[in-house]
């Protein structure tokens, strides 16, 4: 069974409002990744929240959940390592893939589909797109001469240059013992990416799946962007 976590607890501080009940081209961030998971293959969801939007966030969900079962939590913890943590530890024993994935990424309807059979039965599948501009984030690494992905390179010193790939938040964990070294390891040192990282470094398969677009929604010209991508005209946040 697959489960999709979505982390939808940031505070939107720089963007100014709610991210995950923002409504892009007819549909809010939270719904649009509801949507293409359950396309994907998701049964069902885990939505990590704050104390501020939990209660609009299930709202949300109930509208376009359709019988899939969700439950809406609280993120234990200061930042979205606490929030993947949260959602990791909630995660069914039955689970036998999952999502990992944050809201305000703009990615293609085909974008879960795609990076759950990228890697269908043991691996790390992560969705990806060369930058354009430099990007203050995370971008991906790759064994020398190969495609093998080799980690996550969180924030590198003036950010990730144009031409790279970006470590996008569509994550794709495949088979039970894998699940289970994430979720431990993630707990154990308080941090995803090292989870993922050290995950990578014993063996585990590993690869990116290039999106033909991508964006980030950060801030308010990230969603100008967001709306000219998805068509959208609306200018309200």
């Amino acid at each position: 069974m697959t489960t999709a976590i979505l982390l939808a607890a940031g505070h939107g501080t720089r963007l100014g409002r709610d991210k995950p009940t923002l409504v892009l081209a007819g549909e809010t961030l939270l719904q649009r990744h509801m949507r293409q998971a359950r396309a994907a293959g998701t049964r069902s969801f885990i939505i990590v929240t704050n104390e501020d939007n939990q209660a609009a966030v299930a709202d949300h969900a109930a509208q376009v959940a359709d019988g899939t079962p969700f439950q809406v939590v609280l993120q234990d913890g200061p930042d979205a390592h606490a929030a993947a943590a949260t959602g990791l530890r909630l995660l069914p024993a039955d689970c036998t893939s999952a999502f990992l994935c944050g809201i305000t990424d703009i990615v293609p309807d085909d974008a879960y589909t795609l990076v759950a059979k990228a890697l269908p039965e043991h691996g790390i599948s992560i969705a990806s797109a060369v930058l354009e501009r430099t990007f203050v984030g995370g971008m991906l690494g790759f064994r020398p001469g190969t495609t093998d992905l080799e980690g996550i390179i969180e924030r590198p010193p003036g950010g990730c240059p144009p031409g790279r790939l970006v470590n996008i938040w569509v994550h794709h964990l495949a088979g039970r013992p894998l699940i289970r070294r994430i979720r431990r390891d993630t707990i154990a040192f308080g941090d995803y990416e090292t989870a993922v990282n050290m995950a990578l470094a014993k063996n585990t398969p590993g690869t990116a799946v290039v999106l033909p677009y991508w964006e980030a929604i950060k801030d308010p010209d990230s969603l100008t962007r967001a709306r000219a991508l998805l068509g959208d005209t609306t200018t309200a946040a």
